[in-house]
């Protein structure tokens, strides 16, 4: 017996030294995707996780075809869409003299390539942070200056988008995933920068904002064959497009991921491939004093409402070019995203149904995109709103599945599930402002 309570006793000293060790920073980042990829593989051992989201148990009407509209007033409702607005400290990073505005260029060159700007290897799910740090240096952000670098595995310094993340996700790496709205806000509010978020993008679109001087953040799809996790499959990705070439069809992007290629090439049409998976969605960052350039090269495209507009006529238009089953499940997922941002939700949902229907959308679509979420939820339908989220959440730290399905728990007369839900958005991303608003709407604490 004494003999067991030594070895118990030994077995939880090292459990506990292993643990500390684990949890000092240089060690901590160059283990913890080691960490959470055995989790994943755990997880889906005992729990395992369908391979795709769950087509309707209901049936659904036949492909619908949507009228191309402005409304007469803006939306006025906003999904989760900002951070606590914090003030920079007198140490925030500041930003450096911009690069110099040249005249537009509209008639292009056939290749472009951008000067190099920092670029770190991301840490765990924390590509949107290091692909940020790229743009925001680019104009000359700089981040901290520690005593000491922070490196990671790979013998690279990480420690801007280390800065980043503890702003942007400050529940310490619980939060899977960044949304575009939170690389803005961070631009925005400590970088001294402006920017736009843009839908319905193409080659084009990259093409005359690089060769006037502008790289664009895009984030697209990331599958297997690209990223080599084996049995990890599709996950989302930031990317920073910083050049092209017309004579081999390749954009020059800057990858945190594969980060040791310092211009990873991707073909056009692949890039075209990834990024239909995310509405082909584009930041473009810029300072107060070329407005006027980023609105002109926008064109219509700067006017929002025309944007959504213009990405709904796009997504409609390729769900009747394409043929390939997740192709199509991907068009109608975007042509519910761009009417969702046109707060035409019972339209949203119709369209979510069909994108649902081919049985192709991955397990991790509404890590990324929660529109489907506030289509059915302002559509009434929030038993659909749960079973998205309860299929979603068998992976912790997504707030805003916990934020949806709590409003959908609350609309339901269940305040306990839809608090439990609230209190743990905020676990994964603390003081997030929605889900505070949330809890005190409701008259309650955090």
């Amino acid at each position: 017996m004494r003999r067991f309570f030594i070895i118990l006793a030994a077995f939880v000293l090292a459990a506990l030294a292993a643990a500390a060790i684990y949890n000092i920073p240089a060690v901590n980042d160059r283990l913890s995707w080691r960490v959470e990829l055995l989790a994943s593989r755990v997880r889906k051992i005992i729990a395992p996780q369908p391979e795709t989201l769950p087509t309707p148990s209901y049936p659904i009407a036949a492909p619908p075809t949507f009228a191309i509209e402005t409304p007469a007033n803006p939306p006025i409702t906003q999904p989760p869409n900002s951070l606590t607005p914090q003030l920079p400290s007198a140490d925030s990073p500041t930003v450096t003299p911009e690069p110099m505005p040249l005249p537009l260029v509209y008639d292009l060159p056939s290749s472009v390539l951008l000067e190099a700007s920092r670029r770190e290897p991301q840490l765990q799910n924390n590509c949107g942070a290091a692909t940020l740090v790229g743009d925001l240096t680019y104009w000359g952000w700089q981040g901290s200056e520690p005593d000491a670098p922070a490196w990671n595995a790979s013998g690279k310094d990480i420690r801007w988008q280390k800065d980043i993340a503890a702003v942007i996700k400050p529940g310490g790496g619980v939060d899977k995933n960044l949304m575009p709205y939170e690389l803005v806000n961070y631009a925005v509010d400590y970088a001294g920068l402006n920017a736009v978020i843009r839908y319905g993008g193409d080659i084009d679109t990259l093409r005359l904002f690089v060769a006037n001087g502008y790289p664009v953040i895009i984030e697209r799809g990331f599958r297997e064959e690209e990223h080599q996790l084996a049995g990890e499959g599709w996950e989302g990705h930031y990317g920073y497009v910083k050049g092209y070439d017309d004579d081999q069809r390749i954009a020059y992007t800057q990858d945190s991921f594969k980060w040791q290629d310092i211009n990873y090439p991707r073909p056009y049409d692949d890039l075209l491939r990834d990024w239909r998976d995310f509405n082909y969605v584009y930041i473009i960052l810029y300072s107060s004093s070329r407005t006027a350039e980023v609105t002109a090269l926008l064109g219509p495209d700067a006017d929002p409402i025309a944007n959504y507009n213009h990405a709904l006529a796009k997504a409609q238009a390729e769900t009747q070019q394409l043929t390939d089953p997740t192709e199509l499940a991907f068009a109608w997922f975007n042509v519910g995203t761009s009417l969702t941002l046109l707060e035409r939700y019972a339209d949203a949902a119709a369209a979510f149904d069909q994108a649902r229907s081919y049985g192709a959308l991955p397990w991790r679509m509404l890590w990324y995109q929660t529109g489907m979420y506030k289509a059915y939820y302002y559509s009434g339908r929030y038993q659909n709103v749960i079973d998205l989220a309860d299929v979603t959440l068998q992976t912790p730290g997504l707030e805003e599945s916990y934020y949806w399905r709590g409003w959908a728990y609350y609309q339901m007369g269940n305040l306990d599930g839809a608090v439990a839900d609230m209190r743990a958005a905020l676990d994964t991303h603390p003081a997030w402002d929605q889900a505070l608003a949330a809890l005190a709407q409701w008259g309650l604490n955090p």
